[in-house]
């Protein structure tokens, strides 16, 4: 147990630490994790590690100004902002995440053609044109300010200001390496997504930042993960004092860390949290019903496509639009419910399209109702043992439904309490509880 103001003893795990030349040697690396995971310590280390050629950028990265400052000539400001970042690090009492990058310094520190880069780069990626200008007016001499479309800097939003901060910061040659904490920070989603392929976009990084050998960003956003490399992508986690880091490998994984910071749940982006294609209109009634019984605080997405004939079709309409099931999110929660007759190549096609096998449901025996839960049957139809089918009559013990005013009993009757059957928890529900949690 700590005291009040003690320190703790906090470390990097071995196994962590020799994915650190992994690390130095890539363009980008990702960090991800829950919150308090140790994402911002690994920064940190990692910028004290690599010596000052690393800058480490935290998420308070911003102090507004009107004014831009003078520019004073300092041959140490290089070891003199390492000194400022190692005496924070290794002396602070308490997590301090402020940056030393000052924004009205850093514009002043930067070389004219460095601004140049700065204004057109504002002007691609935030359609806003900045300006030096001065204070008064064909006065050279007077103090000067940063105009945005005709307003001073100090009234844009924290957004734009949090922007133009990186982007100063990445232009600073005394540094190869930038550690960023939290970019998409302030940032809305559509400003970070163009951000985020600004930055990993090896042209442009080219031409704007020439110097850049490494970006580290430790983020919670979708966004600034690395789809190109899925190997960039590191995972953060915490057991006590000690912190661990696991690199990516496969698409899974990546879409497991997607839906991570989704929050585990696709809802929040009105999405379903999983898609389950099904034959029929009685098969769509019970599942859409039971499946919102027990996963009540899910959306999950039932579509019925009419007989399997369709279901490659209705698959195709989602291939479309997911645009590659196979590198999709998605991957791991289609479902397909098939009768236990249907084509006999149909399972193989739809792994093809990119629906994993275990997920791919094929029913012992021909046609949902086999599969309604036994005590409601009992309930509607007297005598035990098999329904009899015939066409789209179902009977036993001289009572007799068709499968539609079926359907419609069974799903009237269903309730949280009800056992279902045991071929379709463990078939259906089983599985699919996997995949959403």
């Amino acid at each position: 147990m700590y005291q009040y103001d003690q320190r703790p003893s906090t470390r990097v795990a071995d196994s962590a630490k020799v994915l650190f030349d992994k690390i130095r040697e890539s363009e980008c690396s990702v960090f991800v994790g829950c919150n308090n995971c140790g994402k911002s310590f690994l920064l940190k280390t990692l910028t004290q590690l690599w010596g000052n050629a690393a800058s480490y950028i935290g998420p308070a990265r911003y102090q507004n100004f009107n004014l831009l400052g003078y520019y004073t000539p300092n041959r140490n400001r290089k070891s003199q902002r390492w000194n400022e970042f190692l005496n924070q690090w290794s002396q602070q009492q308490q997590n301090i995440d402020n940056s030393p990058v000052n924004l009205q310094q850093a514009i002043a520190e930067i070389t004219d053609s460095q601004r140049n880069l700065l204004i057109e780069m504002v002007e691609l990626l935030l359609g806003t044109r900045m300006e030096i200008k001065e204070t008064v007016p064909g006065n050279s001499m007077s103090q000067k300010y940063i105009s945005c479309n005709g307003h001073n800097i100090s009234y844009t939003s924290s957004g734009f200001r949090l922007i133009a901060t990186l982007l100063t910061s990445l232009l600073n040659t005394d540094c190869d390496t930038f550690l960023i904490d939290e970019p998409e920070l302030g940032i809305s989603p559509e400003a970070q997504g163009v951000l985020a392929d600004f930055l990993f976009d090896r042209e442009r990084r080219a031409k704007y930042f020439p110097h850049i050998r490494t970006i580290v960003f430790a983020t919670h956003s979708t966004v600034f993960l690395d789809r190109r490399a899925i190997s960039n992508n590191y995972v953060v986690s915490k057991q006590g004092d000690e912190i661990d880091l696991a690199q990516v490998s496969t698409l899974g994984e990546l879409n497991k860390v997607h839906f991570f910071l989704l929050g585990n749940r696709f809802e929040t982006l009105y999405l379903p949290s999983a898609i389950l294609l099904v034959e029929g209109k009685c098969d769509y009634r019970f599942i859409a019903r039971t499946t919102s019984i027990r996963f009540p605080n899910s959306q999950l997405s039932v579509i019925s496509a009419n007989g399997d004939a369709r279901i490659k079709e209705v698959l195709a309409i989602a291939c479309g639009l997911l645009t590659d099931i196979q590198r999709s999110p998605y991957r791991d929660r289609i479902f397909v419910v098939l009768d236990s007759v249907h084509s006999a190549s149909l399972p193989e096609q739809l792994e093809k399209m990119g629906v994993i096998r275990e997920n791919i449901v094929k029913w012992p025996l021909n046609g949902i109702e086999h599969f309604y839960p036994p005590s409601l049957v009992d309930k509607i139809f007297p005598g035990t043992g098999e329904l009899e089918i015939v066409g789209d009559l179902v009977s036993r013990g001289g009572v007799q439904y068709n499968k539609n005013d079926l359907s419609e009993k069974i799903v009237t009757l269903l309730e949280h309490s009800t056992a279902q059957h045991p071929d379709f928890e463990r078939l259906l529900l089983a599985p699919l509880a996997r995949r959403i949690g």
